[in-house]
């Protein structure tokens, strides 16, 4: 009995009508899925409703992407399945046209990309709203040595529970002099969990980053950025990695216990245009070979990173609001339950 299980659970994995498996399994549990293309192939999946483009009630031939995630709300759509296309270049194409093209679209993000078809969902940046403004702000009081604050005093969009990535920045007058990101199971979190190890950094490289942070950080600019996925790789040939990758993607890719990146602005510095340079740059700079790409142990994919605001240095601005976290909280998001 056991035997027959097993082999009917193998022949039902394999029924993926000529999906990529590793697409059809991403796919599962993806509540109702909009197709931008033919749904006669597409398999039955658990937790997955395929219905047609037109249940978007929304032309994409010249729709915009706000557009397209209103409709997307409205019509209860989850996620969109899109065939694949020819690469292009060109922004001002029909945003159909941009989404088959693997193109990077605002609010949305590229959960995995086939050879034969790309599956978007909504970005968690395009669900922040203006909660995003506290947290450059709550970023330099915890660099300034401040306890951060409980993480029942973000607004709800910043706690609420997703696999997340963010970045503070310090910039002294354009320079990029100090960075750390971090993942967490909230933008809060990741947010507080970054800020620290990035004091705790500076701390031990003072010396070299021009002296004591509690003296240097007046005169810096504090940034934050998420850090998003935009598609797991589902083909690694020199030819499929160049044609999905665009100008403001970052190469990325994750081993058990460790992820590597190169930010978008050091991929085109060290690919000089190619993402296949800029991954083998990636490779040398971790000890690994250049063939790289043939490694079942990695998962490839691309990275953007969303600006979600800066706190300018306040000795080189007139003045300064003087708001702490906690009345940055209630200007944004009212008094929050929980405080």
């Amino acid at each position: 009995m056991r035997v027959a299980t097993i082999a009917i659970g193998l022949l039902l994995s394999c029924d993926q009508g000529g999906l990529d498996p590793r697409l059809a399994d991403q796919l599962q549990r993806r509540g109702t899925v909009a197709v931008l293309g033919s749904l006669d192939a597409l398999p039955p999946l658990e937790g997955t409703t395929w219905v047609p483009e037109d249940r978007l009630g929304t032309d994409l031939s010249h729709a915009d992407s706000k557009t397209l995630l209103d409709s997307m709300e409205s019509a209860g759509v989850d996620a969109l399945l899109v065939e694949a296309g020819s690469r292009v270049e060109a922004e001002d194409v029909p945003l159909r046209q941009r989404l088959a093209a693997y193109q990077p679209v605002n609010g949305l993000q590229a959960i995995y990309l086939a050879p034969s078809h790309a599956l978007y969902t909504r970005a968690v940046s395009a669900d922040l709203g203006r909660s995003a403004e506290v947290l450059p702000r709550i970023a330099r009081t915890i660099l300034e040595g401040q306890t951060p604050p409980r993480i029942s005093r973000f607004p709800e969009p910043l706690r609420r529970i997703r696999n997340v990535e963010v970045m503070v920045l310090l910039r002294d007058r354009g320079r990029a002099r100090l960075w750390r990101s971090a993942r967490g199971s909230s933008v809060a979190r990741a947010l507080v969990t970054a800020t620290v190890v990035a004091r705790q950094r500076w701390e031990e490289r003072e010396s070299a980053l021009g002296g004591p942070l509690d003296v240097r950080l007046p005169f810096l600019d504090v940034e934050v950025s998420l850090l998003e996925e935009d598609g797991t790789l589902g083909a690694t040939s020199p030819s499929f990695v160049e044609r999905v990758f665009y100008d403001g993607h970052g190469v990325a890719y994750e081993r058990p216990g460790a992820w590597r990146y190169q930010l978008p602005d050091a991929t085109e510095r060290e690919g000089e245009g190619s993402a296949v340079r800029a991954y083998e740059a990636l490779f040398s700079d971790n000890a690994l070979p250049a063939d790289s790409f043939r490694r079942p142990d990695l998962r490839f994919y691309r990275l953007v990173a969303t600006d979600l605001g800066a706190s300018p240095a306040p000795a080189l601005r007139e003045s300064d609001d003087g708001l702490g976290a906690d009345s940055l909280f209630d200007a944004v998001d009212g008094d929050p339950a929980g405080s």
